[in-house]
């Protein structure tokens, strides 16, 4: 089974898409086939497949090989920051009541992928508890920006602080 035939029949027949691959991805589909045996990604791209009838991906194989790995190799995947994550906007909103400035909401989404909003609350109010109202506007930016290097640092130092004093 060559799957550089056959994945764009499943494309066409669930999906009713009839975009095809490129021939240099002849290579990749190779390893995909060696790697996970032919006929489970076959198997595997139609369940997919079903599962994304609604999604109108105008290349649908693309998309399908972007999370194969995941599907099928066991392989972790990658945590992506969410704006409509609500722990965003929540922590927007705290944000903007302690700075009175309103922060990037993908570097608090960055943020809270990998630390908890109480953390990154405490950090803040640390962080903001000796500042002058005209250092507000800089300290809030300086907090977020480079990946939350500010507040990832606040909030290790606590940790480190407080494993010291038990």
């Amino acid at each position: 089974m060559h799957l550089i035939k056959q994945l764009p029949k499943i494309a066409a027949r669930v999906l009713h898409n009839t975009h095809t691959l490129r021939p240099d991805m002849k290579f990749k589909l190779e390893l995909l086939s060696d790697a996970y045996g032919a006929a489970a990604v076959l198997d595997d791209f139609e369940v997919w497949c079903e599962a994304h009838k609604d999604n109108q991906f105008k290349y649908p194989i693309f998309e399908y090989l972007k999370v194969i790995d995941s599907r099928l190799g066991g392989a972790v995947e990658e945590k992506r920051a969410d704006l409509k994550d609500p722990r965003v906007v929540e922590m927007v909103q705290f944000s903007y009541e302690q700075t009175g400035v309103l922060p990037k909401t993908t570097s608090i989404a960055e943020l809270v992928l990998n630390y908890p909003l109480e953390e990154i609350k405490a950090a803040l109010v640390e962080y903001t508890e000796n500042l002058t109202e005209k250092e507000f506007g800089t300290a809030s930016r300086e907090f977020y920006e480079n990946g939350g290097i500010g507040a990832v640092s606040i909030i290790l130092a606590r940790r480190r602080r407080n494993k010291d004093v038990r």
